[in-house]
């Protein structure tokens, strides 16, 4: 809000003569300045500003504004070299090194008369290398909120403190919210951040322990919106300026404020003015501009002679009491509550401030309308002529209504029903535009929620005057199926401006909102599918070194002894781990290695043999496999494990009281709508449909069944994964998954494969294995523990090894022995040089030596695909028998 100050004197007229002496010595005084002050040239001085963050943050910009309002006005003429040093964005340890090397050249033939650093990181690096930089130069500081008891001792230095009145701000938000008993402090671990930390730390001491202080500073901003969202009523929030880094893309602390205030129904105070305006209420506020005027003054004090050391530095708090009048609204607060003199910003301008355009304008557009209605006046005789037209547009309308797809309906301002098309009557179960009035003014109550809520939408819509957009909401049709409606409702007027009704628009965008949380499904499988590919690389590497020492271990000590047993025990928790590892990458990135020709139905009873030996007498398992069923193409083990995951999970639910598992494989035809809400093309796919019925599931909780480690079950009975693994199988073929609940209670997973043409049908093959004999295995392993136990389990098995840890080594023997060597084992991820690229430089030199590439990841066997001379992908974690098998099959086959 602008204020102003108005001064009202009094006018005494001056003779015209008077006024013409005035003119004349006026004259002559500019006459004698003018050459003098042409004469007179400002003395010249440098001033280095060294700003801690960048162009564009509000704070150190105002800081800035501060300065130079103070410098341009000096009798010096200064040259201020600005140097933005970003620590916002980079941590100050790992550039400051940087910013050294470049001002070291930048200012080898520069000289300053005045070093000036704003905020801490900008402070502590003029500390530490003024002697290198600019030694003998004073410096002045501002914007430092930690100044170290030490930091002065340097000599030579003098400024501001950034010491902001917690204690103030805190007085008046408890008196604004008497009810608060808990203050969240949001801030970050910049150097910045860090020492406001502490400031606040000192400052709640004469608070505690009547108020509960909490400090979010590690958190990412989705962290921190979601904490927000669920926060107690007794709350409020104190924020601290910092910025986060999502996806690339930077955010500055308003854009932080703004997300934490439209996603919170709590308070949120500052101690910085410009973050005024972006949701904070207000307090007591620190200004950048003064700040900053502050501490050029002291700079001009240096400049004019003074040392620095004798100009004390400035600690007391400053500020002044500063709110948002659209935050003070919003929350019920009048002003009347706050603080004496106290500024606002954000309030609407008092109607005796028109700007003098707008007067003539609303002066203009009331004449108009005054020559308007008397028009109108002269018009009335003619409306009797006029009826049998409106009433013709009236009957146009009304069929013209009918045919919108929308659900339409309008009210008086008693909220009773004047009509509704007929989609609006028919979703409600009515007759028809006519009757649907009637039968709505009766059976209104089939959902009393949404009763209660529309009635007092059209409430807010008739006192404000304001209509409602795109609200969604969840209701019950006619035919007791849920259903989501996007509503608008806007005010009806009548001809003098009155709101005389509700205009209400719904559109059903049921089918919309389930391809959205399909793909919100999606994506955050990809997310969470990227970091397991990630662990489990890692984790198959340990896995390999333990499986492979064990193995070795075994082999050096009696098979009945202790010891052996316990080794055992290990080679059988770490291939349980292994399996682990995979069953996480199921539903991540499941592999399509094992993908052939498969009847599902051999699948599902194969199943189903498996189940009616271990269910309960109480539990039934009832199945209906058509008959000459189409192919598809799958892994029948991945198919294994859906069919029995879906299965476990309808034991589990009827174990308590019993029931009946009922498992169908059929043909299904997919329609156009159908398909899209799956996710699929239309056209002919395999069903398997599995169904219970048990209690079914909670609709509050079946958007989160397919998350992984989400469960309902004891933490000793399931991981949470049961559910991904199957989500992320049934994706990886191509295929769609659809969960309903059942009529009479009970749940039914659909799941939809899309069938293979006959002529794809692979038929299997029948081959002879024989293991080799001798060969010199060139082993290629980054991996210390790998290189170490891998080669002795290849020599256990009668093979010659050389183990190498370098690829670029492995070359220069490959190079230089070509004929030595008969297979090359590498390892795919290594660092300078992967195992690709090593196959593809052995190739030069050797086209025919046979290699097999080991990798944690699955993604290895993409990788080796076009390349002929690999010739097997062993994925970690990989015991004795698989290498046996893998080197057995490649030289079979050399």
């Amino acid at each position: 809000m602008e204020s102003r100050i108005i001064t009202r004197d009094s006018e005494k007229e001056v003779g015209m003569p008077m006024k013409i002496m005035i003119k004349f010595c006026l004259f002559l005084v500019l006459t004698c300045l003018v050459p003098n002050g042409a004469q007179a040239e400002k003395a010249k001085k440098n001033v280095l500003y060294l700003n801690s963050y960048h162009d564009g943050y509000q704070w150190s910009d105002s800081i800035m504004d501060g300065v130079r309002s103070i410098l341009d006005e000096s009798e010096f003429k200064i040259n201020l070299q600005v140097e933005y040093m970003d620590f916002k964005r980079y941590e100050h340890d790992a550039v400051s090194g940087m910013l050294l090397r470049l001002y070291k050249e930048k200012f080898a033939h520069e000289a300053f008369d005045v070093v000036m650093a704003v905020d801490d990181d900008a402070f502590m690096f003029a500390s530490e290398f003024r002697n290198e930089l600019f030694p003998g130069v004073p410096l002045v500081f501002c914007g430092v909120n930690d100044l170290k008891d030490g930091a002065l001792k340097q000599g030579n230095v003098t400024g501001l403190v950034e010491n902001f009145n917690l204690m103030q701000t805190l007085d008046v938000a408890l008196k604004l919210h008497p009810d608060k008993r808990r203050m969240i402090v949001v801030g970050d671990t910049s150097t910045a951040g860090l020492a406001i930390k502490q400031q606040v730390e000192h400052g709640v001491e004469k608070y505690q322990p009547h108020l509960e202080v909490e400090y979010w500073t590690r958190l990412t901003l989705a962290e921190v919106l979601e904490r927000v969202k669920v926060l107690p009523s007794d709350t409020f929030l104190f924020f601290i300026p910092y910025y986060q880094t999502i996806g690339g893309r930077f955010y500055t602390a308003e854009d932080v404020m703004a997300a934490i205030y439209r996603h919170s129904a709590v308070p949120i105070y500052t101690a910085w003015e410009f973050l005024l305006g972006n949701g904070a209420v207000g307090g007591r506020m620190l200004s950048g501009f003064k700040h900053g005027q502050q501490a050029a003054s002291v700079a001009l004090r240096i400049l004019k002679g003074e040392s620095a050391d004798s100009i004390p530095v400035f600690k007391e708090p400053t500020g002044e009491y500063v709110f948002d009048y659209q935050v003070l609204w919003r929350l019920g607060i009048t002003e009347e509550l706050l603080p004496p003199n106290s500024r606002l910003i954000n309030a609407p301008s008092p109607f005796y401030e028109l700007p003098k355009e707008l007067f003539w304008t609303i002066i203009v557009s009331f004449v108009l309308l005054l020559v308007v209605m008397a028009f109108l006046v002269t018009t009335m005789t003619e409306r009797r002529k006029v009826e049998r037209k409106i009433k013709d547009q009236l009957a146009f309308q009304e069929t013209l209504m009918d045919a919108v797809p929308q659900l339409v309906s309008w009210k008086d301002r008693q909220g009773i029903y004047l009509g509704t098309n007929r989609a609006f009557a028919e979703f409600f179960g009515g007759e028809g535009s006519g009757n649907g009035v009637n039968w709505l003014a009766k059976n209104d109550t089939r959902d009393p929620e949404h009763v209660a809520w529309a009635t007092g939408a059209d409430l807010t819509v008739l006192s404000q005057g304001v209509g409602l957009r795109k609200v969604r909401r969840k209701l019950m049709d006619a035919n007791g199926n849920h259903a989501w409606l996007e509503i608008n409702k806007v005010p009806i007027h009548d001809q003098a401006g009155a709101i005389v009704g509700v205009l209400s628009t719904a559109e059903n965008i049921t089918k919309e909102r389930n391809l959205e949380k399909q793909l919100l499904q999606s994506q955050k499988m990809e997310a969470i599918g990227t970091l397991a590919g990630g662990i489990a690389h890692d984790f198959n590497n340990i896995l390999t070194s333990i499986i492979n020492s064990t193995e070795l271990a075994v082999g050096d000590v009696d098979s009945d002894s202790v010891t052996s047993k316990d080794l055992q025990r290990v080679l059988k928790a770490a291939r349980r781990g292994g399996r682990v590892v995979k069953q996480i990458l199921a539903f991540s990135r499941p592999s399509t290695e094992g993908f052939r020709s498969t009847d599902v139905g051999s699948v599902v009873s194969e199943v189903l043999g498996l189940l009616e030996a271990s269910m309960p007498s109480n539990i039934r398992v009832r199945s209906s496999i058509a008959p000459m069923l189409d192919f598809v193409r799958a892994d029948p083990t991945q198919l294994h494990q859906v069919a029995m995951n879906l299965c476990t999970n309808s034991f589990h639910a009827l174990r308590g009281k019993g029931g009946i598992i009922e498992v169908r494989v059929d043909q299904a035809v997919l329609a156009k709508e159908d398909a899209r809400i799956l996710g699929l093309a239309p056209g002919e796919y395999v069903r398997m449909s599995i169904e219970d019925n048990g209690p079914g599931i909670p609709p509050e909780i079946i958007d989160k069944i397919f998350d992984p480690f989400f469960s309902t079950k004891d933490k000793t009975e399931g991981t949470g994964l049961g559910l991904s693994v199957v989500h992320g199988i049934i994706r990886s073929h191509g295929g769609g998954l659809q969960v309903t609940g059942r009529t009479g209670g009970g749940t039914v997973f659909e799941i939809y494969l899309p069938k293979v043409d006959k002529s794809d049908v692979e038929l299997p093959s029948s081959g002879t294995f024989t293991i080799p004999g001798w060969a010199h295995v060139l082993f290629v392993e980054d991996d210390y523990d790998q290189l170490h136990t891998t080669p002795r389990l290849l020599r256990t098995m009668g093979y010659e090894v050389t183990a190498i840890r370098d690829p670029e080594e492995a070359i220069v023997r490959v190079k230089g022995m070509p004929h030595i060597f008969d297979l090359l084992i590498t390892d795919y991820d290594m660092p300078g040089m992967s195992g690709t690229q090593l196959a593809i430089e052995v190739a030069h030199h050797v086209p025919n030596m046979p290699i097999i590439l080991v990798s944690g990841r699955e993604d290895a066997a993409t990788a080796a695909a076009h390349l002929p001379n690999i010739r097997q992908v062993v994925i970690k974690p990989y015991d004795k028998d698989d290498l046996s098998e893998a080197i057995s099959a490649v030289m079979n086959s050399k």
